[in-house]
């Protein structure tokens, strides 16, 4: 449901925009927060700077657990190759 925006111009509604956001189906924190926004629109909430607010909130939890995430994988990989190198050396 788009709107116009002048003649012959079809501007895409806020929920259009969520909606298009190629997020990778195996990306399930990524798909609840679009779901999520998705809700909120449904409610009235469909004002594109209040979507961004209610974006940001939930994207810096979701990139603070990738990096803590990352710092353990770097540290168990450490580990790893820590004891195949010890492996080798005897």
């Amino acid at each position: 449901m788009s709107e116009e925006s002048g003649p012959g111009e079809s501007v895409p509604t806020v929920a259009e925009v969520v909606e298009s956001w190629k997020v990778p189906s195996d990306a399930p924190v990524a798909l609840q927060i679009r779901h999520n926004i998705l809700v909120a629109i449904e409610g009235g909430y469909d004002d594109p700077q209040l979507v961004a607010d209610l974006a940001v909130g939930p994207l810096v939890v979701a990139v603070g657990r990738l990096e803590t995430d990352l710092a353990d994988a770097r540290r168990r990989i450490a580990e790893l190759e820590r004891a195949l190198a010890d492996g080798e050396s005897k």
